[in-house]
């Protein structure tokens, strides 16, 4: 909104379960490993950014670290 970037880098910009979660809570830049690309680029082109905002407003209103993977597990089921 204000013109700048925000991203991730490490492990969790890697992670599938949480690659709609971090795009829809605004995050525009993600740095991984070359071999976790292919799936969080076939999962980023699949979804539109109104379903990461929606999956992430979800995620926000749940009370555990548990509610959250699996709610996250069964959205890229």
């Amino acid at each position: 909104e204000q013109g700048k970037f925000t991203g991730m880098c490490g492990e969790l910009a890697s992670d599938p379960v949480a690659t709609m979660i971090l795009l829809g809570l605004g995050l525009d830049e993600f740095s991984m490993t070359a071999s976790s690309i292919p799936l969080i680029k076939k999962i980023l082109r699949s979804v539109s950014k109104a379903e990461c905002e929606e999956v992430a407003n979800k995620a926000l209103a749940m009370d555990t670290a548990e509610e959250i993977t699996e709610y996250a597990k069964s959205v890229l089921a």
